[in-house]
């Protein structure tokens, strides 16, 4: 078919008509803005009492965003307050001189609120393990004892701690006698 035919062929016509009309029809709209009392902005495709058309140019593209639906999330969002565990060691006392023949030792501690997990005694190289929170040591020298108990939780982490503390054992010595009074 020839250029010239096709220019002037009603296909070419109608082709031209309907591209028109498609073209009208999305620029036939028009969009209203309205300044409220309280300063808002407000657009609309319907004209109200003191509204101003808006020009928009063709390559402009424009997101408006729902500020209540924003507030509204915002609100809906609550963070959990994180449950803040203590660990109190119950005895000894701190700087306690513990005298016992044996080298024996008892060791308490409680966590509050209470929670599922053990405790863990660090004392002279050593870590002991319990699910009630008391340690029985025994054997120990005389001397000074540095010690410290954590509360770790079932998924292994540590949720308290006892600051560190201290106790001193203290045994008769074997090379001194009880003297018995004979006269």
């Amino acid at each position: 078919m020839n250029i010239a035919k096709f220019l002037t062929s009603k296909r070419f016509m109608a082709l031209i008509i309907l591209g028109l009309a498609l073209s009208t029809t999305v620029h036939a709209g028009k969009i209203y803005k309205t300044v409220n009392k309280d300063g808002t902005i407000s657009y609309s495709d319907q004209h109200t009492p003191g509204a101003v058309e808006v020009d928009f140019a063709s390559n402009t593209t424009t997101v408006v965003q729902n500020p209540t639906l924003k507030a509204k999330q915002l609100k809906t969002i609550k963070q959990k307050k994180p449950v803040e565990h203590k660990l109190s060691v119950t005895s000894p006392a701190i700087d306690e001189t513990i005298r016992n023949t044996m080298g024996s030792v008892t060791i308490s501690a409680l966590v509050t609120p209470n929670a599922p997990g053990h405790y863990e005694l660090s004392l002279h190289e050593q870590k002991l393990r319990s699910t009630s929170g008391t340690f029985l040591v025994k054997d120990l020298p005389r001397g000074e004892y540095s010690y410290q108990i954590n509360f770790v939780s079932t998924s292994g982490k540590v949720i308290a701690s006892s600051a560190v503390r201290r106790f001193f054992m203290h045994k008769p010595s074997a090379l001194i006698k009880p003297q018995t009074n004979s006269n």
